[in-house]
Protein backbone atom coordinates (compact mmCIF):
# COMPACT_ATOMS: atom_id res chain seq x y z
CA UNK A 1 0.00 0.00 0.00
CA UNK A 2 1.39 3.58 -0.67
CA UNK A 3 2.21 5.38 1.94
CA UNK A 4 0.25 8.89 3.18
CA UNK A 5 0.48 11.59 5.56
CA UNK A 6 -1.92 11.01 7.88
CA UNK A 7 -2.15 14.73 8.77
CA UNK A 8 -2.57 15.68 4.88
CA UNK A 9 -5.36 12.90 4.64
CA UNK A 10 -7.02 14.20 8.13
CA UNK A 11 -6.87 17.53 6.72
CA UNK A 12 -8.48 16.58 3.54
CA UNK A 13 -11.38 14.46 5.00
CA UNK A 14 -12.23 17.18 7.27
CA UNK A 15 -12.08 20.06 5.00
CA UNK A 16 -14.39 17.94 2.22
CA UNK A 17 -16.58 17.33 5.04
CA UNK A 18 -17.14 20.86 6.03
CA UNK A 19 -17.79 21.56 2.31
CA UNK A 20 -20.39 18.82 1.91
CA UNK A 21 -22.25 19.22 5.11
CA UNK A 22 -21.21 22.68 7.08
CA UNK A 23 -21.49 25.05 8.95
CA UNK A 24 -20.31 22.86 11.90
CA UNK A 25 -18.55 23.70 14.71
CA UNK A 26 -15.02 21.98 15.82
CA UNK A 27 -17.02 19.76 18.53
CA UNK A 28 -19.44 18.28 16.31
CA UNK A 29 -16.92 17.57 13.51
CA UNK A 30 -14.38 15.96 16.03
CA UNK A 31 -17.52 13.80 16.80
CA UNK A 32 -18.31 13.00 13.50
CA UNK A 33 -14.79 12.20 12.07
CA UNK A 34 -14.22 10.99 15.47
CA UNK A 35 -11.14 12.73 15.24
CA UNK A 36 -9.40 14.22 18.40
CA UNK A 37 -11.04 17.89 19.13
CA UNK A 38 -7.20 19.05 19.41
CA UNK A 39 -6.45 17.78 16.11
CA UNK A 40 -9.51 18.87 14.70
CA UNK A 41 -9.08 22.50 15.80
CA UNK A 42 -5.13 22.35 14.73
CA UNK A 43 -6.36 21.17 11.53
CA UNK A 44 -9.50 23.80 11.15
CA UNK A 45 -6.85 26.87 12.39
CA UNK A 46 -4.73 25.60 9.41
CA UNK A 47 -7.24 25.30 6.61
CA UNK A 48 -8.74 28.82 7.72
CA UNK A 49 -5.33 30.36 7.68
CA UNK A 50 -5.23 29.33 3.97
CA UNK A 51 -8.09 30.20 2.88
CA UNK A 52 -9.61 27.01 2.72
CA UNK A 53 -12.21 27.27 5.49
CA UNK A 54 -13.77 30.45 6.81
CA UNK A 55 -15.59 30.51 10.55
CA UNK A 56 -18.95 32.24 11.07
CA UNK A 57 -19.31 32.51 14.61
CA UNK A 58 -18.50 29.43 16.08
CA UNK A 59 -18.85 27.15 13.29
CA UNK A 60 -17.32 26.73 9.65
CA UNK A 61 -17.75 27.23 6.37
CA UNK A 62 -15.90 26.63 3.20
CA UNK A 63 -13.36 29.31 2.32
CA UNK A 64 -13.05 31.26 -0.61
CA UNK A 65 -9.66 30.12 -1.65
CA UNK A 66 -11.62 26.92 -2.83
CA UNK A 67 -13.05 29.22 -5.59
CA UNK A 68 -9.75 30.86 -6.78
CA UNK A 69 -8.82 26.68 -7.48
CA UNK A 70 -12.63 25.89 -9.07
CA UNK A 71 -11.14 28.33 -11.70
CA UNK A 72 -8.64 25.77 -12.91
CA UNK A 73 -11.12 22.40 -11.90
CA UNK A 74 -13.30 21.00 -15.18
CA UNK A 75 -11.58 23.46 -17.29
CA UNK A 76 -12.51 21.79 -20.48
CA UNK A 77 -16.40 21.81 -19.09
CA UNK A 78 -16.03 25.70 -18.17
CA UNK A 79 -14.04 26.33 -21.53
CA UNK A 80 -16.94 24.88 -23.68
CA UNK A 81 -19.58 26.77 -22.04
CA UNK A 82 -18.47 29.78 -21.67
CA UNK A 83 -19.20 30.98 -25.37
CA UNK A 84 -22.42 29.11 -25.20
CA UNK A 85 -24.30 30.38 -22.36
CA UNK A 86 -23.20 33.97 -24.09
CA UNK A 87 -24.81 33.25 -27.03
CA UNK A 88 -28.01 32.01 -24.78
CA UNK A 89 -27.84 35.16 -22.38
CA UNK A 90 -27.54 37.80 -25.47
CA UNK A 91 -30.75 35.73 -27.15
CA UNK A 92 -33.03 35.39 -24.43
CA UNK A 93 -31.43 38.24 -22.06
CA UNK A 94 -32.17 36.06 -19.12
CA UNK A 95 -29.11 34.68 -16.95
CA UNK A 96 -27.74 31.18 -17.87
CA UNK A 97 -25.57 28.93 -15.42
CA UNK A 98 -23.61 25.89 -15.42
CA UNK A 99 -23.75 23.45 -12.60
CA UNK A 100 -21.19 21.29 -11.75
CA UNK A 101 -21.27 18.65 -8.62
CA UNK A 102 -19.95 19.12 -5.13
CA UNK A 103 -18.86 16.15 -3.29
CA UNK A 104 -21.32 13.87 -3.87
CA UNK A 105 -24.69 15.17 -3.28
CA UNK A 106 -24.61 18.75 -3.72
CA UNK A 107 -25.07 21.19 -6.53
CA UNK A 108 -22.38 23.97 -7.29
CA UNK A 109 -22.69 27.12 -9.69
CA UNK A 110 -19.61 27.62 -11.53
CA UNK A 111 -20.08 29.50 -14.28
CA UNK A 112 -22.76 32.25 -15.50
CA UNK A 113 -23.62 34.79 -18.35
CA UNK A 114 -26.55 37.98 -17.54
CA UNK A 115 -28.14 39.18 -20.40
CA UNK A 116 -29.09 42.58 -20.62
CA UNK A 117 -32.82 42.61 -22.20
CA UNK A 118 -34.73 43.02 -18.99
CA UNK A 119 -34.64 45.23 -16.41
CA UNK A 120 -35.76 42.74 -13.84
CA UNK A 121 -33.43 39.40 -13.74
CA UNK A 122 -31.83 37.54 -11.94
CA UNK A 123 -27.79 36.74 -10.88
CA UNK A 124 -26.47 34.15 -8.38
CA UNK A 125 -23.52 34.53 -6.66
CA UNK A 126 -20.49 32.04 -7.98
CA UNK A 127 -19.86 29.35 -6.15
CA UNK A 128 -23.40 28.84 -4.69
CA UNK A 129 -24.44 25.06 -3.55
CA UNK A 130 -27.57 23.50 -2.84
CA UNK A 131 -28.66 20.32 -2.54
CA UNK A 132 -28.84 18.05 -5.61
CA UNK A 133 -32.92 17.35 -4.83
CA UNK A 134 -33.72 21.49 -5.07
CA UNK A 135 -33.58 23.70 -7.70
CA UNK A 136 -34.02 22.49 -11.55
CA UNK A 137 -30.08 22.96 -11.74
CA UNK A 138 -29.84 20.07 -8.88
CA UNK A 139 -32.87 17.80 -9.80
CA UNK A 140 -31.78 17.74 -14.17
CA UNK A 141 -28.23 16.13 -12.56
CA UNK A 142 -29.84 13.99 -9.79
CA UNK A 143 -32.70 12.23 -12.25
CA UNK A 144 -29.92 10.54 -13.83
CA UNK A 145 -27.19 9.94 -10.89
CA UNK A 146 -26.09 6.61 -9.65
CA UNK A 147 -29.04 4.28 -7.50
CA UNK A 148 -27.06 5.04 -4.61
CA UNK A 149 -26.81 8.70 -5.01
CA UNK A 150 -30.52 9.32 -5.48
CA UNK A 151 -31.39 6.72 -2.82
CA UNK A 152 -29.35 8.98 -0.51
CA UNK A 153 -31.37 12.08 -1.65
CA UNK A 154 -34.51 10.20 -0.96
CA UNK A 155 -33.66 9.36 2.31
CA UNK A 156 -32.48 12.59 3.47
CA UNK A 157 -35.77 14.78 1.15
CA UNK A 158 -38.69 15.66 3.77
CA UNK A 159 -41.13 14.69 1.13
CA UNK A 160 -39.79 11.22 -1.02
CA UNK A 161 -42.72 10.82 -2.81
CA UNK A 162 -42.61 14.48 -4.03
CA UNK A 163 -38.97 14.22 -5.21
CA UNK A 164 -39.46 10.87 -6.51
CA UNK A 165 -42.13 12.08 -9.11
CA UNK A 166 -40.17 15.24 -9.89
CA UNK A 167 -37.27 12.67 -10.71
CA UNK A 168 -39.64 10.92 -12.89
CA UNK A 169 -40.53 14.01 -14.69
CA UNK A 170 -37.41 14.85 -15.91
CA UNK A 171 -36.36 11.69 -17.12
CA UNK A 172 -39.88 12.02 -19.12
CA UNK A 173 -39.37 15.24 -20.37
CA UNK A 174 -35.34 15.38 -20.59
CA UNK A 175 -35.22 19.16 -18.34
CA UNK A 176 -36.19 20.35 -14.99
CA UNK A 177 -38.76 23.16 -13.96
CA UNK A 178 -38.54 24.65 -10.51
CA UNK A 179 -40.47 27.41 -9.23
CA UNK A 180 -39.34 28.98 -6.78
CA UNK A 181 -37.28 26.16 -4.99
CA UNK A 182 -34.22 28.36 -3.69
CA UNK A 183 -35.40 31.66 -3.84
CA UNK A 184 -39.13 33.02 -3.61
CA UNK A 185 -40.23 34.57 -7.40
CA UNK A 186 -37.32 32.81 -8.69
CA UNK A 187 -37.94 30.17 -11.41
CA UNK A 188 -35.73 27.34 -13.48
CA UNK A 189 -34.95 25.55 -16.32
CA UNK A 190 -32.09 23.16 -16.64
CA UNK A 191 -31.05 20.34 -18.62
CA UNK A 192 -28.29 18.00 -18.28
CA UNK A 193 -24.96 17.36 -19.77
CA UNK A 194 -24.59 13.92 -20.27
CA UNK A 195 -21.37 12.50 -21.63
CA UNK A 196 -21.20 8.50 -21.99
CA UNK A 197 -24.72 8.13 -20.14
CA UNK A 198 -23.44 9.96 -17.18
CA UNK A 199 -24.54 13.62 -15.97
CA UNK A 200 -21.27 15.65 -15.97
CA UNK A 201 -22.85 18.82 -14.90
CA UNK A 202 -26.25 21.24 -15.98
CA UNK A 203 -27.01 23.85 -18.23
CA UNK A 204 -29.61 26.24 -16.97
CA UNK A 205 -31.59 29.52 -16.78
CA UNK A 206 -32.73 31.47 -13.66
CA UNK A 207 -35.88 34.22 -14.10
CA UNK A 208 -38.07 36.19 -12.46
CA UNK A 209 -41.63 34.33 -12.19
CA UNK A 210 -43.67 37.28 -13.98
CA UNK A 211 -42.21 35.75 -16.99
CA UNK A 212 -43.52 32.37 -16.11
CA UNK A 213 -44.84 30.80 -19.39
CA UNK A 214 -41.34 30.18 -20.73
CA UNK A 215 -40.26 27.26 -19.26
CA UNK A 216 -40.74 25.09 -22.62
CA UNK A 217 -39.55 27.83 -24.88
CA UNK A 218 -35.66 27.53 -22.61
CA UNK A 219 -36.06 23.95 -22.22
CA UNK A 220 -35.61 23.37 -26.02
CA UNK A 221 -32.80 25.71 -26.40
CA UNK A 222 -30.81 24.85 -23.28
CA UNK A 223 -31.56 20.90 -24.91
CA UNK A 224 -29.39 22.17 -27.86
CA UNK A 225 -26.72 23.83 -25.52
CA UNK A 226 -26.05 20.76 -23.36
CA UNK A 227 -25.38 18.58 -26.18
CA UNK A 228 -23.10 21.34 -27.76
CA UNK A 229 -21.01 21.61 -24.10
CA UNK A 230 -21.07 17.53 -24.18
CA UNK A 231 -19.55 17.52 -27.94
CA UNK A 232 -17.10 20.50 -27.01
CA UNK A 233 -15.80 18.68 -24.08
CA UNK A 234 -15.56 15.24 -25.42
CA UNK A 235 -13.31 16.90 -28.30
CA UNK A 236 -11.07 18.75 -26.15
CA UNK A 237 -10.74 15.61 -23.79
CA UNK A 238 -9.64 13.95 -26.71
CA UNK A 239 -7.25 16.64 -28.36
CA UNK A 240 -5.61 16.67 -24.99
Amino acid sequence: MTEISKTADQALVLLAYVAEHGPLGTTELARRLQMHRTVVHRLLATLQGRGFIRRVGGNYLPGTALLHLAQFVEPELIAASRPILGDLAQEFGETFILTALQGSHEAIQIEQAVGSHHFMRVQLTRGFRHSLAKGASGRSILAFSDDSVITHALEQSGDPDLLRQQLAEVRELGYAVSRGDLSPGVHGVSVPVMIDRQPIASVGVVYPAVREDVAGTYAKALKKAAAAIARAVKQNTSLG
